[in-house]
């Protein structure tokens, strides 16, 4: 029997990381020769170079020159510091399987086209070019000719072809096409118009898919290719049920689903793949993850050199944070943004930089709030949905925070008082939004409590429901040290809830089993930070049904709205309002203004509704980075639709030691 990841399945699949703060240069004509670039295991550039170990494999003849390695234009990046030097490795550190998604948004992010250092613009990466008509119902995209996968193979548009006619929207593979790719309630069609170039075409006005496709941790269009994986699909191969389960898997959907959702990158080291280094080891084979240099890699720096720098990245395989940050503080790690990089460490991270010779950068963060709280509005429980979904309820129970006290005690006097609204950095900032309810007013929270209708027993007791019990519910935290400020505000926030009669009590759960609980609507409420404080049109999430661990306050509205009203649970008027302004205007308003008009409109109705209650405002993130580490921007974003490479490009790095 195979295994089929429905639609909820795939919609809640991803990740959370980002930065950026690089141009990208395109270069027309570029004379590629292969002149040596030093020797031994390092060496500098000189122009139209390449790494010494990879000059030695063409000068034994077990590698073809440069020139017949890269495109005829491959992508320019410009570096920060400036031209680099070969050699070195890369150090940094995962926890556990679970962290997969950091290669995803790192490592693994090659797209078509991608977002510019400053988050405004999209612009090509694998893509030579791209054109969306006027009426926004077709995307024409040029391939980079001469384009090669890490094993040599040609890229070309049978690659493309392959992966959206063959996979991405064979039901038998995908069951539900993913939406980027819908419009008009019909899958767009791929026409071939050239060896390297295609067009997708939509039934109707399809005007963010460009921006929707820079955001994407791992554009499915260009990591599946043909030549790899036609030999597990029934419909091309006799043989493909056996060669499916040699290579451990129940069959070849099976296979073919975990190479479209991106697992297989990670556990099959043989996959071919368009990244800059491509992985020894399988994620959560042993205790680190090791990664070399892509001789066929496709992006130069401005003298012509084949990049990457490095030879190459090492992830140590860590059990938890307290681990992490020990490697930071003893010098062993040269670039972390996640995990360690707290409000609590900061104090002990700069004492030690001197020590372990390294820095910080700072993250220009697009979370919308240090705490997020979202009840589940469409709960399996009755009772619990009908407590939830009441508006004075959720009013109440934010009168009843003193966020002052969290914000001194949590994030050392930093931040202030807000709910989940866009951030004063954003064009959406809305200050009403962002301050309402946010007064520790016992005496109000007390007053909307009544109005809902859950009074208290005796006067002073616990809240009674609409069943005659007490109310009380379980509040989902992740287990671990990623957050740890999640856990530490929870503990002191609850027993304010206690004292206007409200039970709430904490459920720490592991990363896979907390989006399990979320994926299968089994959770009362969980706490997030949440994205969309900065750019809320690329990430909704938090204000308005969407996909995504973001969307844990109505998972079953999203689903019905998702699905026609065929599963989950039906909307209220104004979350259905919502999702249609975001589907429809948005996807077929052509001009930019037109459709942030439309995003204010689904703000405005969140500010009323009040779906979900926040704490403080996000606080300004920060990476550490070796002192060694150069072409790091000083400046990147921190956001789950800015993946790494938009203006970062790690494959730039280089380490002067």
């Amino acid at each position: 029997m195979t295994r089929r990841i429905g639609r909820r399945g795939f919609l809640l699949a991803g990740g959370v990381t980002a930065a950026g703060a690089l141009g990208v240069l395109g270069l027309r004509g570029c004379d590629l020769s292969t002149s040596p670039s030093g020797g031994g295991g390092g060496g500098t550039v000189t122009g139209n170079g390449q790494a010494p170990e990879l000059q030695a494999l063409v000068d034994s003849g077990e590698l073809p020159p440069l020139s017949e390695r890269l495109p005829q234009r491959p992508l320019v990046v410009q570096p920060v510091d400036g031209p680099g030097t070969y050699g070195e490795t890369w150090r940094s550190a995962l926890i556990g399987a679970g962290d997969s998604f950091r290669l995803n948004h790192g490592i693994g992010y090659e797209n078509l086209v991608t977002w510019d250092a400053e988050w405004r613009d999209v612009v090509p990466c694998v893509a030579e070019s791209f054109e969306m008509s006027e009426d926004a119902t077709r995307v024409s995209f040029t391939l980079r000719a001469g384009l090669r996968w890490s094993d040599g193979t040609p890229f070309t548009v049978d690659d493309v072809e392959f992966a959206y006619r063959d996979l991405i929207t064979d039901t038998e593979i995908v069951p539900d096409t993913p939406g980027q790719y819908l419009a008009g309630g019909q899958a767009a069609t791929l026409e071939r118009t050239g060896e390297h170039s295609f067009d997708i075409v939509f039934a109707g006005p399809r005007a963010r898919y460009l921006e929707e496709m820079a955001s994407e941790a791992g554009d499915m269009l260009t990591r599946l290719p043909k030549h790899f994986l036609e030999r597990f699909h029934p419909r091309l191969s006799p043989d493909a049920e056996r060669a499916a389960q040699d290579r451990g898997y129940t069959g070849p959907v099976e296979l073919l689903q975990d190479a479209v959702y991106g697992g297989m990158l990670w556990t099959d080291p043989e996959l071919p793949r368009l990244h800059a280094w491509l992985p020894q080891d399988a994620i959560g084979d042993g205790t680190r993850m090791r990664f070399t240099r892509n001789p066929y890699y496709w992006k130069v720096d401005p003298e012509g050199n084949q990049l990457p720098y490095l030879n190459g990245v090492d992830f140590t395989m860590a059990q938890d944070a307290e681990v992490v940050l020990l490697r930071v503080l003893g010098g062993e790690v040269d670039l972390m943004d996640r995990h360690v990089t707290t409000t609590q460490n900061k104090p002990v991270l700069a004492e030690g930089r001197e020590d372990g010779g390294y820095g910080f950068y700072d993250l220009e963060t697009d979370k919308v709030n240090t705490l997020s709280i979202m009840l589940n509005l469409t709960s399996q429980d009755e009772v619990k949905r009908e407590i939830f979904g009441n508006r004075d309820f959720r009013i109440g129970l934010s009168y009843a925070i003193d966020r002052q006290r969290i914000i001194n005690a949590v994030h050392a006097r930093q931040g202030e008082p807000w709910q989940v609204a866009p951030s004063r950095a954003s064009d959406f900032f809305d200050e009403e939004m962002a301050t309402q309810f946010t007064e520790y007013d016992v005496a109000a929270a007390e007053e909307h409590l009544d109005r809902a209708g859950f009074t208290r027993r005796g006067g002073d007791g616990p809240r009674l429901g609409p069943d005659g019990e007490p109310i009380s519910f379980r509040v989902l935290v992740g287990a671990g040290a990623a957050k740890p400020e999640l856990l530490d505000a929870l503990e002191i926030l609850l027993p304010m809830w206690r004292e206007v009669g409200v039970e709430a009590r904490i459920q720490s759960e592991d990363l896979t089993l907390r989006t399990q609980l979320i994926q299968a609507n089994e959770h009362d409420a969980l706490v997030w930070d949440g994205d969309g404080g900065l750019n809320p049109m690329a990430g909704p999430g938090m204000y308005m049904p969407q996909w995504g661990e973001n969307n844990a306050f109505c998972p079953e509205w999203f689903t019905w709205l998702e699905t026609g009203g065929d599963e989950g649970m039906e909307p209220p008027e104004p979350a259905k309002e919502q999702y249609r302004i975001y589907t429809e205007e948005l996807t077929s308003e052509t001009d930019a203004e037109g459709r942030a008009d439309g995003m204010r409109r689904i703000l405005e109705i969140a500010k009323e509704q009040f779906w979900t209650i926040g704490i403080s405002t996000a606080l300004p993130g920060y990476g550490v980075v070796g002192n060694a580490l150069r072409n790091m921007p000083e400046r990147t974003f921190f956001a789950a639709t800015y993946p790494y490479p938009g203006g970062v490009h790690p494959e730039q790095f280089f380490i002067e030691r």
